[in-house]
């Protein structure tokens, strides 16, 4: 079993083919052409994937958070996209067990690069070559119904992994707790609550530009009462940012709907530096918050 710090070697892809089966998968898990890289070579376990979000949820399943099973993510390693129509979500990739193998500690200096992978993998299934595959759809799969979110014996298992420690439990749920109650106050007592604003005029961000993220009661005259903007969430993690200025780390036009498979074209939309899913409820995904730029504003860079 393998916990956060351990260093180890992916597998050589010709090792990792023999785990797969007809749709390359192990226990439902894809593993992706993307991920091909990285074969012969080593990283660091950042974290456990015992537990992680799900969007494209098996029918009749309420919970969002679901258990996954000999799973580990690795520092540093997210997916590029390139193998699925250039998706720009970024997902951190899982890795099962089997594909690795622990060692000491990192490759030593002028150690060669691996050779490449002797073969390809598939990134669609069926007749229809734009209906994509990967982790993140099949994640349904892949995982099974867990502990409820709030069961003592469920953090109690993250703890044992290394996922959090005790303190880090008790900061993430006093996290989400002071959010809900904020977000509660703001959208059901009459005099707090505000009219939507008109939408304000794209910003046009690009890379290396700095922008303040608006006050909650700002960002809240924008969304719908889903919490959505044109179908964006402005999740519970990214309250935390409400006032903070952080630079633009990127601009995405082109995400994967984990819940079809089919590419989608996003406007007006960016990545933050900095700015990840924070494990909520031990959730392993840490996946790029996607920031509409209604909900910032350009400011000038804090350098001189």
């Amino acid at each position: 079993m393998l916990f956060p710090g351990d260093w180890v070697e992916v597998l050589p892809a010709v090792e990792i083919r023999s785990t797969l089966d007809a749709d390359s998968t192990l226990e439902a898990l894809p593993f992706m052409p993307e991920m091909l890289a990285y074969c012969g070579r080593v990283f660091q376990v950042q974290v456990r994937a015992d537990r992680t979000c799900v969007r494209a949820l098996p029918p009749g399943e309420p919970e969002p958070i679901r258990a996954l099973r000999d799973c580990v993510v690795l520092a540093g390693l997210r997916c590029d996209g390139g193998a699925h129509g250039g998706c720009q979500l970024g997902c951190m990739l899982f890795w099962k067990e089997r594909w690795l193998r622990k060692v000491e500690g990192p490759s030593p200096a002028g150690t060669p690069a691996p050779p490449a992978s002797p073969f390809a993998l598939p990134s669609s299934r069926g007749a229809d070559p734009a209906v994509f595959f990967c982790q993140g759809t099949d994640l349904g799969r892949a995982t099974r119904r867990g502990h409820s979110k709030w069961s003592p014996i469920g953090y109690l298992n993250l703890v044992r992994a290394g996922t959090f420690t005790v303190p880090g439990v008790i900061r993430m749920l006093h996290y989400a707790g002071v959010h809900k109650v904020e977000l509660t106050l703001l959208t059901r007592l009459p005099f707090l609550q505000t009219t939507r604003d008109r939408m304000p005029e794209p910003l046009g961000l690009r890379p290396g530009e700095w922008v303040e993220v608006k006050s909650m009661k700002e960002v809240l005259r924008t969304l719908d009462a889903r919490g959505c903007l044109k179908g964006l969430a402005f999740s519970n993690d990214m309250y935390g940012f409400c006032g903070q200025r952080l630079q633009v780390l990127s601009r995405v036009e082109t995400i994967l709907a984990e819940e079809t498979g089919r590419l989608r074209t996003v406007q007006d939309t960016v990545t933050l530096a900095g700015t990840t899913c924070r494990k909520y409820m031990g959730c392993a995904r840490q996946m790029p918050l996607l920031w509409r730029e209604a909900w910032l504003k350009r400011v000038a860079s804090p350098f001189p």
